[in-house]
């Protein structure tokens, strides 16, 4: 297999390397003959996409789609490897990446090659790492667009992909990029978003960060009101280190940045970010290759793209409607041969879980139309005339869901196909409070909770009212209600909500208005139990079992070897860009970083504990304790503290000479002076 970049911009890093591959499995082959135990190999696996399941012996892998830009190749391959490694349907998640379930850990290896030998990337989809980058639905059609944000999406993916800064981080970074001040791509959910943006008759982007939903929903906050595109990969860095210099490893609950933000203060958090960004943006950094901007055209705004849009360029994009965004690898290659049929060379993922078809020549667009419709997929001719539903697997694959928040959006969105109110509205369900479902920005949002009645437990719907990304507004938190009631319920709710509505308003005007006796009112009649199936969720026919004592993986541990290991190369990678543009501050700040890790990886192969904010000296005179028996370790380590100070080349070399020391004895625990040679005739050489 060669190594295949995916689209051609001509930047250095390409979305896949053979080297993945063979990390990979070489990580599998170290916990197939028991030298690392599960919870290590995890820690190794969901960097490369492949996630536990619910389902024990079987994973999920989730394939990473910058901007969700879906060329029509690589179609082809989701539909193969659905078809020869995975039970069941995929997923087009509201990330817009592509998940396949149930494939045999034994079976990975060949799966991951049959995706990065057509170019296409596992790489840190899952994990404590940058996540897939989204970006507009209609980004390179929308005739608003300032720029195509799914191209900046997929080169700003590739800027620091395989990075050993964040390859471990405290937790995950979502990040997101609007191609204009309409802001499709959601940055107030976000960890780090862009928005295009002109300012004084330059193009660049509006930076915001701190955003994020789950259990604790918080909208991100301005950061900084413009920045250039080649800036964008030193914003990135920027918030990397500020996440790796304060978020809080010891809580994976609370390691988010939104609550460095949270902590900090709005205020602070911009002078962190000001002052990091400021230290790092003379660094140099991957190449950018220059944006093509455009003179955008007033256009219709609507929330999210339905049925045949007009492009910039005279096209048409035709908005494909994909049920809770399941595709089978039927489905797959049946797009593949639409598209090819009527010249098209894209497809995008969207973030409501549906499906684009981009550059449609508008002559050809009907047989788009008549070919998604043939099997089994829509194209609505406007948002009014449809209920959005959007879901996430729930149980039917999360180890951490609590309901089938699958099967009740099977159900809602039945129901809401029948119900005139329903169009126009959107449904968003979660499983669990963790808002993979985004319940926290929609009309009508739901996450799964579990109820004890009579000591046993039944599935229940947590309500929210009237949430809207565009706007950074969190939906309101309403009563709870069975699951089984919950469709019925939503059928109520939009039934008061259309008919009780004043001048038009709102879902969110509409439930403030009404307050909790008046929604509690309005679910009455639906009573608390009486049904026999009350105790069995949508989608099972087995008793409902309660919230899950599993562990997910989404925060899944880290090896504190690894991470020393890789804190220690990005500081030694720092000091080479320092010295690079003759910023000795810098370089000296890399230098003692780079020292700090390798001597903790160190102290950690003898299993001596050490602490962030120990002096170098401390961690020195402790090696020297503890790898007494090997004067080539302690001579590397008292060379490298020496060297401090001193002229730069040769504290580069002591440096870069104390972490090679470190991998080569992790890798291979004697004595290294055969591996690396004599230190002083190195650092000698050097000089």
């Amino acid at each position: 297999m060669l190594d295949a970049a995916t689209s051609d911009l001509p930047i250095s890093e390409p979305l896949v390397r053979l080297s993945d591959l063979d990390e990979y499995r070489a990580g599998l082959a170290r916990h197939l003959s028991g030298e690392w135990d599960g919870e290590r190999f995890t820690a190794h696996r969901v960097r490369f996409g492949v996630y536990g399941q619910k389902q024990p012996g079987v994973q999920m892998v989730r394939i990473k789609i910058p901007g969700g830009r879906l060329p029509v190749g690589w179609l082809r391959t989701l539909a193969a490897v659905n078809r020869n490694f995975a039970e069941g349907a995929s997923h087009v998640t509201t990330r817009q990446d592509v998940q396949i379930y149930a494939v045999a850990l034994e079976k990975t290896p060949d799966l991951l090659e049959a995706l990065y030998s057509n170019g296409i990337t596992t790489r840190e989809a899952c994990g404590n790492t940058i996540r897939n980058l989204t970006a507009c639905a209609l980004a390179g059609a929308c005739p608003r667009e300032l720029v195509d944000a799914g191209l900046v999406a997929d080169q700003l993916s590739r800027a620091w992909l395989r990075h050993p800064l964040v390859q471990h981080m405290p937790r995950k970074i979502k990040i997101t990029v609007s191609g204009c001040a309409t802001d499709c791509g959601h940055t107030a959910i976000h960890d780090l978003g862009f928005i295009a943006i002109t300012k004084d008759g330059r193009p660049g982007f509006r930076v915001t960060a701190g955003g994020g939903l789950g259990s604790q929903p918080r909208a991100a906050v301005e950061i900084a009101d413009f920045v250039t595109e080649d800036e964008l990969p030193a914003v990135l860095e920027a918030l990397a280190r500020l996440h790796q210099r304060y978020s809080d490893r010891r809580n994976r609950n609370a390691a988010r940045l939104k609550f460095v933000a949270k902590r900090f203060g709005d205020d602070k958090f911009r002078a962190l970010f000001a002052e990091e960004f400021e230290r790092v943006r003379g660094l140099p950094q991957r190449h950018w290759a220059g944006l093509d901007w455009n003179r955008p055209a007033e256009a219709a705004i609507s929330r999210a793209p339905v049925g045949l849009i007009d492009a910039h360029d005279g096209s048409v994009a035709v908005s494909v409607s994909v049920p809770l965004g399941i595709v089978s690898s039927e489905q797959w290659g049946a797009l593949a041969d639409i598209a090819d049929r009527v010249g098209v060379t894209e497809l995008r993922a969207t973030r409501d879980q549906n499906l684009l078809f981009l550059g449609v020549a508008r002559e050809q667009s009907q047989l788009v139309v008549d070919g998604v419709r043939a099997i089994g997929f829509d194209v609505p001719r406007s948002a009014a005339d449809i209920a959005t539903v959007i879901s996430c697997p729930g149980t039917t694959t999360c180890r951490i869901g609590i309901t089938n928040s699958q099967g009740f959006a099977r159900e809602a969105l039945n129901a809401a196909l029948s119900d005139p109110q329903a169009k126009g509205t959107s449904v968003h369900v979660s499983g669990c409070q963790n808002s993979c479902g985004l319940h926290h920005v929609a009309d009508f949002g739901l996450h799964g909770m579990a109820k004890k009645i009579d000591g046993q437990p039944a599935p229940y719907y947590q309500l929210h009212f009237g949430g809207d990304a565009a706007s950074s507004t969190i939906g309101l938190t309403g009563p709870m209600i069975a699951a089984r009631h919950a469709v019925a319920g939503l059928g109520l709710l939009r039934q008061a909500w259309a008919s009780g509505r004043q001048d038009g308003e709102g879902v969110r005007a509409w439930a403030e208005r009404q307050g909790k006796d008046g929604i509690d009112a309005i679910l009455n009649s639906l009573g608390e139990g009486g049904a026999d199936d009350l105790f069995v969720d949508w989608g099972d026919s087995h008793d409902f079992a309660g919230a899950p004592q599993a562990k997910g993986e989404c925060a899944a541990p880290f090896a504190a070897a690894d991470l020393y290991e890789d804190l220690a190369d990005d500081s030694l990678i720092t000091l080479d860009r320092a010295l690079a543009v003759g910023n000795q501050a810098i370089a000296a700040e890399a230098a003692d970083t780079g020292i700090e890790y390798a001597a903790r990886r160190l102290l950690h192969l003898k299993g001596v504990p050490s602490e962030d904010g120990q002096n170098l000296a401390a961690h020195i005179a402790a090696i020297g304790a503890h790898w007494a028996d090997q004067a080539d370790v302690v001579d590397a380590a008292r060379t490298a503290l020496a060297a401090r100070g001193g002229e730069a080349e040769a504290l580069r070399e002591a440096v870069a000479l104390l972490i090679d020391t470190a991998r080569d004895l992790a890798e291979n625990p004697v004595s290294v002076a055969a591996a690396v040679g004599d230190i002083n005739a190195l650092l000698g050489a050097a000089e």
